[in-house]
């Protein structure tokens, strides 16, 4: 991960903390800078939208152009099959935009393929919804409450800051029990999976989201004006290079 996206997140964060904050904004106003202000610390990096139309059939993927090959392989988990991972962020609104086609992805998922998400741990509001999902996921309902903590924040706006008490209302309202998730948010545990998630995009090289790692090989980042299909067509050819090299062996 390239320095200046920490730094500029850093300085994002400061500036939203220190002098210069107009006394005029509401208090759910400055959350909701603290909870999206982060992206704009990778803004040079992060793609912000994704087109809707569908492009014709193109030529295979190219590397350097369509994906990155990592230059040592970083897995997430020891496993069979071939490894797909997506790091993302709440806090995203490309990732927000990307998680339907994602979804309908995940549902036509091969045998062979394993998906695990990864929530990007990159400073400030990164960390709180990182923090989040692992709550949610020592809890056993990630799944439930991914695409509606989406919602929260990006439709419905009902998820306005990052501190552990909205947030912990906001899955409150999807229905998951306040005390417990609580507990799971402050845990040890879930500190201890943040830092994890933040080695492991480092160790990647992740500089965006979503970004979507196969075999622990490959990046693959959203480019401009493309489809969320575009991206998950060249997930898709990067898992049949996998699977056929496995069936080599």
């Amino acid at each position: 991960m390239k320095h200046a996206v920490n730094s500029e997140i850093r300085a994002i964060d400061g500036a939203a903390d220190g002098a210069g904050h107009d006394p005029a904004q509401t208090a759910a106003a400055a959350g909701r800078r603290r909870l999206l202000g982060g992206l704009a610390g990778i803004a040079a990096f992060a793609l912000l939208a994704f087109s809707a139309a569908v492009p014709a059939r193109q030529a295979a993927p190219v590397a350097g152009v369509d994906y990155q090959v990592l230059p040592k392989p970083v897995r997430a988990a020891q496993g069979a099959g071939i490894e797909v991972v997506q790091v993302f962020s709440y806090a995203c609104g490309a990732c927000a935009k990307f998680d339907p086609a994602m979804s309908a992805w995940r549902a036509k998922l091969p045998r062979d393929v394993r998906f695990q998400y990864v929530p990007a741990a990159f400073g400030g509001a990164f960390d709180a919804a990182a923090k989040a999902y692992y709550a949610a996921t020592e809890l056993g309902v990630a799944d439930k409450t991914h695409a509606g903590i989406y919602r929260a924040v990006h439709v419905e706006q009902t998820l306005t800051g990052d501190s552990p008490e909205q947030v912990g209302e906001a899955y409150a309202r999807l229905g998951v029990d306040r005390a417990r998730f609580d507990r799971a948010y402050r845990s040890d545990k879930t500190a201890e999976r943040l830092r994890w998630a933040r080695s492991y995009a480092i160790a990647a090289g992740v500089e965006s989201t979503p970004t979507v790692l196969v075999a622990g090989k490959y990046r693959v980042a959203p480019k401009q004006g493309a489809p969320a299909e575009a991206l998950l067509a060249t997930v898709d050819y990067l898992i049949g290079i996998e699977r056929r090299a496995h069936a080599k062996r």
